[in-house]
């Protein structure tokens, strides 16, 4: 019965897209987790919302109205970051909120178009297009490219972005190009898995990755495993009892994250007790 299941087209898709997520996931997820800038993920994603109306409402393509849309908010958002440090999550807060507003409002005023919020929530994996597919694909190709050469540069500005400015590294132009990514993924992710996935998928498999890993790549390799993990435990549940995927694998790595914490919980009162401490 299971190789039947998988010999079904939307099953497959559905399985690589998941795939495909969780290697961009893991990766962006593992960035803006150490850069402490998660809630970048969740902004820029309700943001989007807002370039999908308009894109609706003048008669274009709704995905490229999301990356637009995004690619702005992404730019708007390392402008924060820079010239007004520590008040990046006001810009994120308001511009959240405007988006989804905008988004609700123009595509209510679009003829033929009836909002799905539920759709918009949880997404469709089952459902993932060829396009949706090769789109993930590309971007993954050009991510893993991305860290590999700039590994060093990306480590440094994560972690001690003043001595890489003083160093002479273009600081403000990696963080452009992170912030550009992450909204990009955040949107491609969000057409197959919906909104809750996606920023499941960002932050808890790369904060558990963070808490058991000794540097970023193996934080990056940790975190890809989760999400695969999470993904196909979510499938399982998902599949026994007929549940939504999306919401499944969300609950499934939550339960993680709980077990998670509780082993890092007991492997630290050990050593303590080890230690005398």
């Amino acid at each position: 019965m299971l190789w039947t299941l998988l010999d079904s087209p939307f099953v497959q898709n559905a399985l690589l897209a998941s795939v495909l997520l969780s290697i961009g996931s893991g990766i962006i997820g593992s960035l803006i987790v150490a850069n402490k800038s998660v809630f970048l993920a969740g902004g820029v994603a309700h943001s989007a919302f807002g370039g999908v109306g308009i894109a609706l409402f003048l008669g274009y393509n709704a995905l490229f109205g999301a990356i637009m849309a995004a690619l702005v908010i992404s730019g708007i958002m390392v402008y924060a970051s820079l010239a007004h440090k520590g008040r990046l999550d006001i810009f994120i807060s308001i511009l959240w909120a405007f988006g989804m507003a905008l988004g609700i409002v123009l595509i209510e005023l679009t003829p033929g178009y009836k909002i799905n919020m539920e759709s918009y929530l949880f997404g469709a994996l089952a459902f993932s297009t060829t396009q949706d597919i090769y789109a993930m694909a590309i971007f993954d190709v050009v991510l893993v490219v991305f860290v590999t050469i700039l590994y060093r540069e990306i480590l440094g500005i994560l972690y001690d972005i003043e001595f890489c400015a003083l160093k002479g590294l273009p600081t403000k132009s990696l963080i452009g190009i992170i912030f550009m990514l992450t909204a990009i993924g955040v949107v491609l992710g969000m057409r197959s898995g919906g909104l809750v996935l996606v920023i499941s998928t960002l932050s808890i498999p790369a904060y558990i990755a963070m808490l058991f890993a000794k540097n970023l790549k193996m934080q990056f390799g940790i975190s890809i495993a989760l999400c695969l993990f999470c993904m196909f435990g979510g499938f399982g549940i998902s599949y026994i009892y007929d549940l939504a995927l999306g919401a499944c694998v969300v609950l499934f790595a939550v339960m993680i994250f709980i077990c998670a914490l509780s082993i890092r919980f007991l492997t630290t009162r050990i050593k303590r007790g080890r230690n005398g401490t």
